[in-house]
């Protein structure tokens, strides 16, 4: 039948009677999905009567009751609203319930303990701030002048270099000879296309004459953006309005998170986190995220990895899910108090492969480890996992503050007695981890960190060894799997020598990519996955992953994406993986898991996802899904997606339903609710529909650039996606520099290349071009920064340096070692911040100079 909305109203609130759970309370926050939720606004609580979108604001419910699935259900208790909050206004985009700070402004004064928002963050004060002096989240308002060079054709320029031309500064982004800034060809105006230069908008250079005439800075006036004054004898421009502020002054503005109910939203883990686990990677800022506790209770599997957690942008420290959602009141929190309500547990990872890490967004250390205290502290955490691949994986500045971090803030659980386990994630090929990855290792080491495990992504290796598509049953990516962990073993047993071989076999973690990896080949088929289980049961590691538990389905085959894993349901039905990991999970006490008594939820199945030409009816398949009791199991469609339509059977197995005509490309979503007599599971699938007569060209993803340190392995991988073309139709070729000779991949997406030996950095830009079966094609740039060998930084003991300040101040390099006047020992920071030890001493002497923290660390 063609179900009608009210109707539809009434079949889901005859649904929802049925439900046995509770539902937990919580602010509203733009709550999306068919789950039953109980909100507050404005005073009342609020439940949903069907599918409730983002958009769908209580205020509105009453005065569109057929379009807006909020019901009013009563008054909110005082002691609720104080402890899950109230918000008053529609608008989500800043976070659920949370208190709407005011926007700063730069011609008021702060009391001590104002809170503001900037930039997309709030701030709050730490101290009476006034007027045209601090902004947040920006640094001191006055900046030593330098002047800057015109820019020369012959000169090679390092990241950081300022020059002029015809009055614009730019600033070098990396490594590069004969790239005129002036040329928008070479500009990135957001730092992030690949291209070396960053416009920084009008530039003074001042005369001497200026120089010896500017005053000196009066605290009493107010300067505009600028102005030239002297301070201790030193030249200063203003880079914004200020006054009463001094060039050495610090900010009294710092990132403010308001956990307020937190806590209450993800609950309380009921057990420790176990030795030996399988917990599959969640991305959990997808819009469908599986339902954990009904899958705990369906598959057995308690325990999961929720990714990304990753800094709102470059420069603000600030924790958020994939920069989309706040970290303190994201709506999926309630799966997480669910899943350990049935008594699972997750490790949160911090990091990932895009966007910024919170070691690169925070700049001091001391901030860093307070995000990660607080993080672990309001999720209620027995374990923490930090993600370091990609581009990050050879910032040895990233790295460094990272594990000083993280050295403090467990040296603070130390002190609360409180035990919080640490594991590093990590890339790596047959033969081991890179250089890099084992540089984050000896530099954790070396700076006191007590890791708990190192994961390591058996996955996209990039090598032809592990070329596997077509092979099933031969096992390929699994050797290459066991033979990484087994190299691992030998890598971390010689960093820890000191730790026998059961302990340092329980440290080691491996997460393959299940079904096709993004590296074009490369296939982790489920006989694979039985090798790789039996490794971990002999050596008896601690941990077992999988990318992702939204992946362990079907779907077309060969595709790769974030909802399938491009398996047919022959080769690997829905959850076919994590039945064959599950059982590595013991209890605390070493046992297996026991299997879920009771009756069992359901387990939906939507069927794979689809690419048709809409000429005809489509149908929408639930027949895949099982109840383990055998009890009987009804069925809901709805649509969350795309143009709409009319569903035909949309309380049957089987739905159906048509696209207008002419057919215009578009994307159909579609979620089903299947139900036994206690317990209902969702699925969901995606249709599209291509018109052949207009082909769509393809999209390229590359990330903007790459890091690798002299003599080891990258691999550099580009996605594609297009609508009407499957991967096997799509042509791959690279522009490549010639001095990059060690390459391979060329005709893939997929190019590993060994770095040349440099002992000062180099960049090289490259460009993928891909072409579809349409011969319509995209093009991307991408620059591979090429590394000096970097060396851990241990503690240093007192005495222990090369030179007096400043005898032989230009030999100063990254990790050069001097005394000071002070008596003190300073070691020069890494690139791109060791180019400023050798430079003028007004500036860069060691605990004296006005920038001498931009150059120097302090030991």
């Amino acid at each position: 039948m063609k179900m009608k909305l009210l109707s539809k109203a009434f079949l889901v609130l005859g649904f929802c009677s049925m439900a046995s759970s509770a539902m937990a309370l919580e602010a509203w926050s733009g709550q999306e999905g068919s789950d039953n939720y109980q909100v507050i606004y404005s005073g009342n609580v609020y439940t949903n009567a069907w599918w409730v979108g983002a958009s769908d604001c209580p205020a509105s419910s009453i005065q569109n009751p057929d379009s807006n699935a909020w019901r009013f259900v009563r008054a909110a208790t005082e002691q609720e609203i104080k402890q899950y909050g109230n918000p008053t206004t529609c608008d989500v985009s800043n976070g659920a319930g949370a208190v709407v700070a005011p926007n700063f402004d730069n011609t008021q004064s702060y009391t001590k303990g104002t809170v503001v928002a900037a930039a997309g963050a709030t701030y709050k004060a730490t101290a009476d701030i006034p007027d045209h002096t601090f902004e947040p989240g920006k640094s001191n308002p006055w900046k030593a002048y330098a002047a800057a060079p015109g820019w020369a054709a012959d000169k090679v320029y390092d990241a950081g270099e300022i020059v002029i031309v015809n009055g614009q500064g730019y600033k070098s982004l990396f490594y590069n000879i004969g790239d005129n800034p002036a040329s928008v060809d070479n500009q990135s105006p957001d730092g992030n296309n690949g291209r070396p230069w960053q416009s920084l908008g009008p530039l003074t250079n001042f005369t001497d004459q200026e120089l010896a005439k500017a005053p000196t800075l009066n605290l009493e006036m107010t300067y505009a953006s600028g102005a030239l004054v002297k301070y201790q004898s030193i030249p200063y421009v203003a880079q914004s309005q200020v006054h009463k502020v001094k060039p050495d002054d610090k900010t009294s503005w710092e990132i403010y998170i308001d956990w307020t109910g937190t806590k209450e939203r993800v609950g309380k883990p009921n057990s420790t986190w176990p030795k030996h686990v399988y917990a599959p990677y969640v991305d959990f800022t997808l819009n469908s995220i599986p339902d954990l506790a009904s899958l705990s209770k369906s598959q057995n599997i308690t325990h999961y990895t929720l990714a990304f957690i990753v800094a709102k942008d470059a420069n603000t420290c600030l924790p958020t899910w994939g920069t989309a959602y706040n970290i303190n009141d994201y709506t999926q929190y309630r799966k997480i108090k669910e899943l350990r309500e049935a008594g699972g547990d997750v490790m949160v990872s911090i990091g990932g492969a895009n966007n910024t890490p919170l070691a690169a967004a925070c700049k001091n250390v001391d901030d860093l480890q307070k995000q990660y205290y607080d993080i672990v502290d309001n999720l209620n955490l027995n374990v923490l996992d930090f993600d370091i691949e990609g581009n990050w994986v050879a910032d040895s500045e990233s790295i460094q503050r990272r594990n000083e971090a993280v050295k403090k803030v467990q040296d603070r659980w130390r002190q609360e007695g409180r035990k919080v386990g640490i594991w590093y994630t990590l890339p790596i090929l047959p033969t081991g981890l890179t250089q890099e990855g084992i540089y984050v290792l000896n530099d954790a080491k070396a700076k006191g960190v007590d890791l708990a495990g190192v994961n390591v992504m058996t996955m996209d290796y990039g090598n032809s060894i592990c070329q596997s598509a077509g092979t099933e049953g031969q096992n390929i990516h699994a050797k290459c799997a066991t033979s990484a962990v087994d190299n691992l073993f030998s890598q971390v047993k010689a960093i820890w020598p000191e730790k026998d071989d059961a302990t340092v076999n329980g440290m080691l973690g491996t997460t393959p990519m299940i079904g096709y990896n993004d590296v074009q080949g490369e296939v982790f088929f489920m006989s694979d996955a039985r090798v790789v289980f039996q490794q971990a049961k002999d050596r008896n590691i601690g941990m077992i992953g999988i990318w992702s538990m939204f992946r362990d389905q079907p779907g077309t085959a060969g595709y790769v994406g974030p909802e399938n894993s491009g398996m047919t349901e022959q080769q690997a039905p829905i959850y076919a993986y994590s039945k064959v990991f599950a059982p590595f999970t013991t209890t605390s006490g070493g046992q297996p898991v026991p299997p879920v008594t009771g009756n069992v939820p359901p387990v939906a199945n939507a069927g794979i996802s689809q690419t048709v030409d809409g000429s005809q009816a489509i149908t929408l398949d639930g027949s895949g899904s099982t109840d383990q009791d055998g009890d009987a199991l009804t069925y809901q469609w709805e649509q969350t997606g795309g143009p709409a339509v009319t569903l035909t059977g949309a309380d049957a197995a089987k739905a159906t339903f048509s696209v207008e005509q002419p057919v215009q490309h578009a994307t159909y979503k579609f979620r089903l609710t299947v139900k036994d007599s206690e317990h209902s599971a969702y699925a969901d699938t995606t249709v599209s529909v291509v018109n052949a007569a207009q082909p769509i060209a393809p999209t390229l993803t590359l990330a903007p650039s790459w890091q690798v340190q002299s003599g080891s392995q990258v691999v550099i991988t580009a996605t594609a996606t297009d609508p009407d073309s499957t991967g096997n139709q799509l042509t791959w070729s690279w522009t490549i520099p010639s001095q990059l000779t060690q390459v391979t991949g060329q005709g893939t997406n997929t190019l590993t290349i060994t770095a040349p030996s440099v002992t000062t950095v180099k960049s090289y830009q490259l460009t993928a071009r891909v072409i579809d079966q349409n011969n319509l094609s995209a093009t991307a740039n991408t620059a591979l920064q090429v590394n000096p060998v970097a060396t851990p930084t241990p503690p240093t003991p007192s005495g222990d340096y090369q030179y007096t300040y400043p005898k032989d101040i230009s030999k100063y390099t990254a990790g050069t070692r001097v005394l000071g006047k002070d008596g003190s020992i300073y070691e020069c920071k890494p690139f791109p911040y060791s180019g400023w030890c050798s430079q003028a001493a007004w500036a860069y002497e060691p605990g004296k100079g006005v920038n001498w923290k931009d150059a120097w660390d302090k030991r």
